[in-house]
């Protein structure tokens, strides 16, 4: 028996210059052939691993796998660079449901930008842990990945743009996920703030059988199935209608789903049923987007999120795995029940003080009203260049966002320094607040002027749904801050 992990298919794109790991399920020695490169190994417990050298960016090549008298020939391989894309429903959000999305999806192509997604499980036998429903790698072709994540689409045309090699975007993804959903449980059982999600979840499903839980996801399956099929008709209608049109006709989308003992969405369950799956799969960096289903208890972030780019790191054997955050954008959440500073905030600090991280600030690329912004290019390109500059050593690529570097006293209020040279003051400024109330301010040889007598207090953007009014030259907006003077 010989089935390789389903993550190797025809057209799949292997990292560069690292060595190649593959693996898979066997019950006798495995030989692996890739042009004048060979290894073999004994497979353990039903499962193989081996290693063939690394290789620069280029292709294609023909990978052969021989176990027995089994073969398994996979072509078309190109060599390059690979990213993870992770998160919840913003990374998953698709090319097709975005702006000028069907357009985009329709006329795209490049041979050399290819995609796989890993189907989301809801659980996965040991025995099965490298299988799929089929699901391959696929290039990019008009026609042909309308279904992909919008953020993984607009990274990887960045990144193909900038470096001239294959790429290829890895999504693992799932709408709707805490962070905790994302690390293993033996990694939740060593933080305390991973065991509180723990607890908290077993005592959620106190009292609720299998067969109730059944019947609950049978009946929310159905659910969802009767919003769909009213969105993706106006959609067949539209490709370009907007959210709230479809709400006005479906109503809101199904939400929550039921809880029970075998929900996907339980902590450290999609990292046993997905990630495992791809792991250890070469890949120089991750892009995350996630954070908005965490909003509620914002407090326990920062440990969860150091913890899990920690396990990430470890899983896929690469310490300089790069990640590359998304920011929460703005949104009009209720404050009363959803902090978003808050995880704007945890979400920087742990940027700040993992090295290998950066994180896009993405204050301008929301929308009060829909939890989905609608245009996904300045999320994936931000992300892209954020991975240029500090992955690939582009520094002539401007893609750090401005934070506050400096404040000083001046008569009548102080000046603002940033790591960047402000552009302007965009709109009513309503975010930003000198004690309190909305500031006097104007941009002046690219700092901040605040006019404001016996001034104690600078906030900007500490709302759920702030007004991004601070940008520099090309257009980035300034990250969120709070000093008192």
């Amino acid at each position: 028996m010989l089935r390789a992990a389903a993550v190797f298919s025809d057209h799949m794109v292997l990292q560069r210059e690292r060595p190649i790991v593959v693996f898979g399920e066997a019950d006798a020695p495995v030989t692996a052939v890739m042009g004048d490169a060979r290894a073999q190994a004994e497979p353990q417990a039903g499962r193989f691993r081996l290693t063939l050298p690394a290789l620069p960016a280029g292709g294609p090549h023909t990978l052969m796998l021989e176990c027995g008298g089994e073969r398994a020939t996979f072509t078309d391989v190109m060599v390059g660079e690979v990213w993870l894309c992770g998160g919840q429903s913003n990374m998953e959000f698709t090319l097709i449901t975005g702006k000028d999305g069907a357009a985009e999806a329709a006329s795209a192509g490049d041979d050399m930008l290819r995609f796989y997604t890993v189907n989301e499980e809801a659980d996965v036998d040991e025995a099965m842990l490298y299988r799929e429903r089929a699901t391959c790698w696929k290039a990019l072709r008009p026609g042909t990945c309308g279904d992909v994540s919008a953020v993984a689409y607009y990274a990887g045309r960045r990144l193909r743009e900038q470096l001239g090699v294959p790429v290829g975007m890895l999504i693992c993804c799932v709408g709707g996920t805490e962070i905790s959903n994302w690390i293993s449980r033996e990694a939740l059982l060593d933080l305390p703030e991973g065991r509180a999600e723990l607890e908290a979840f077993e005592k959620s499903i106190e009292g609720i059988d299998d067969d109730a839980f059944q019947r609950a996801s049978d009946a929310y399956a159905a659910r969802v199935d009767a919003w769909c099929a009213i969105s993706d008709a106006m959609r067949r209608e539209d490709a370009n209608v907007k959210a709230d049109a479809i709400v006005a006709r479906a109503g809101d989308f199904p939400w929550p789903p039921p809880t029970g003992p075998g929900m996907m969405r339980r902590p450290g369950n999609l990292w046993r049923t997905m990630t495992s799956r791809i792991i250890p799969y070469g890949a120089k960096g991750l892009l995350w987007y996630q954070g908005e289903s965490d909003s509620g208890k914002a407090a326990a972030y920062p440990a969860l999120f150091a913890a899990m780019i920690g396990q990430w790191r470890r899983g896929f054997e690469n310490d300089g795995l790069f990640v590359v955050a998304a920011q929460l954008p703005n949104y009009g959440a209720d404050p009363a029940q959803e902090d978003w500073p808050a995880i704007r905030e945890a979400q920087q600090r742990v940027c700040d003080s993992v090295p290998g991280c950066a994180l896009a600030c993405l204050l301008d690329c929301g929308e009060t009203g829909d939890i989905h912004p609608w245009d996904k290019r300045a999320p994936g390109r931000r992300m892209a260049d954020l991975a240029l500059r500090h992955a690939y050593g582009r520094a002539d690529i401007p893609a750090d966002a401005p934070r506050l570097s400096g404040v000083e006293r001046i008569h009548g209020g102080a000046r603002l320094r940033f790591t960047r040279p402000l552009a302007e003051l965009r709109g009513e400024g309503r975010s930003l607040l000198a004690d309190g109330a909305i500031a006097a301010a104007r941009v002046e040889d690219g700092a901040l002027v605040i006019e404001a007598d016996r001034l104690r207090r600078v906030s900007y953007a500490r709302e759920n749904d702030p007004e991004a009014c601070l940008f520099a030259q090309g257009g980035l907006p300034v990250f969120p801050f709070d000093i008192e003077l």
